[in-house]
């Protein structure tokens, strides 16, 4: 890894003396300790980090180039090497300490020519990313491996970005799909602000999903989905709700998912809550069903900002795995302190109790940390 950061490095020093290049990265990584009955830890640490440089050619060309490392593990169930992440519930999906997983080299994540063809109007072609109706629960905020609506899919393609302030924004993007060798991808989504207030804001979302092919890498064609986002700002209250519903079929049968997710503060306090439940076919699992690994989620955080940098919260969190089965759910209760050195950066010390004699792990507790650039 060490050998292929100094030549990027290198590269984008070269290139920032021709050029107007501006770097770009988010950096995710974390540790977490999993204790069993007889207080015996597990200890796991994993990151994620995306790196881009983007060459602005003139005023309205651009072109960036992306890079990402991510640690991974072996899944004991297929054999397969995937990308790893800590949860604070139990160990599973996660990096062991001392494990090799941990130490990987950045990979060329995908380029993307950007023409800014006039005020609200962008072509895009390249290495395309998007997905719809992602999560603000914590556990489940990476839209790579959750989603209402749909995860995030990569391809190769072109694509349109249209939008401004008073009329919203949106975007078509059309080419082949990362899935295989066989499938196309055609994606559409539009945000439209119903209510664009200084103190009150209304988005409407939808959003529309579709491969074909006689592969196309996953079991569902196409996904629709709606998105709604409202909030309200008052003095010192603010409050609002962002609910998610997608459907998507499964053996010809539609499969309904709906997410609340309320968030409030006055002064000091804080509230949000995340309600998650997926109607499915009750003739096969839900597991191959939903786009989640539960069917039914529940979690609620109140927290209180002891000071401008500080946060400390109490989280309890509900989990069924499918609603049919009786020896799949588990409650948790968890403590996180929250810690904002400067902008778009956090650290999260957590701990938590699992109360299930399904689950191997007892008491967890890790710190994980994310920033922006």
């Amino acid at each position: 890894m060490r050998k292929l950061i100094l030549p990027i490095a290198l590269v984008s020093a070269s290139f920032s003396f021709a050029l107007d290049v501006e770097l770009h990265g988010d950096v995710n990584f974390d540790y977490g300790s999993y204790f069993d009955s007889d207080f015996s830890p597990t200890n796991a640490a994993n990151q994620d980090i995306d790196l881009s440089a983007k060459a602005k050619l003139d005023e309205n060309v651009s072109v960036t180039v992306k890079a990402n490392t991510h640690t991974s593990y072996v899944d004991s169930s297929d054999g397969l090497v995937k990308a790893s992440e800590t949860r604070r519930h139990y160990f599973a999906h996660s990096t062991a300490m001392g494990n090799g997983g941990k130490y990987t080299d950045f990979n060329f994540d995908g380029v993307e020519l950007r023409w800014d063809v006039a005020h609200s109007i962008s072509l895009v072609f390249g290495d395309l990313t998007y997905s719809a109706g992602a999560f603000n629960y914590y556990y489940w905020r990476d839209p790579a491996r959750y989603a209402v609506i749909v995860r995030e899919q990569n391809m190769r393609g072109a694509g349109v970005e249209v939008g401004n302030e008073k009329y919203g924004s949106g975007k078509v993007y059309i080419g082949a799909s990362e899935n295989n060798e066989h499938s196309m991808v055609l994606f559409g989504t539009y945000s439209y602000p119903v209510l664009n207030h200084v103190d009150e804001h209304l988005v409407l979302t939808p959003s529309v999903d579709w491969l074909f092919g006689k592969d196309i890498g996953r079991s569902h064609t196409y996904v629709f989905g709606l998105e709604v986002d409202y909030t309200k700002s008052l003095e010192k209250m603010n409050y609002g709700v962002y609910a998610v519903w997608g459907i998507h079929p499964y053996k010809g049968k539609g499969v309904h998912s709906f997410l609340v997710e309320p968030s409030f503060n006055y002064d000091f306090f804080n509230f949000s809550a995340n309600f998650f439940y997926a109607i499915v076919d009750e003739e096969y699992d839900a597991e191959v069903q939903i786009l989640t690994e539960d069917q039914m989620m529940f979690a609620v955080e109140p927290s209180f900002n002891l000071h401008k940098k500080f946060a400390l919260g109490v989280g309890y969190e509900y989990h069924d795995h499918d609603t049919n089965k009786d020896d799949d759910s588990y409650h948790f209760l968890g403590l996180n302190a929250y810690l904002y050195p400067t902008l778009k950066t956090e650290l999260v010390f957590w701990c938590g109790y699992n109360f299930s004699d399904k689950i191997e792990t007892d008491f967890a507790m890790g710190v994980s940390a994310k920033a922006s650039f």
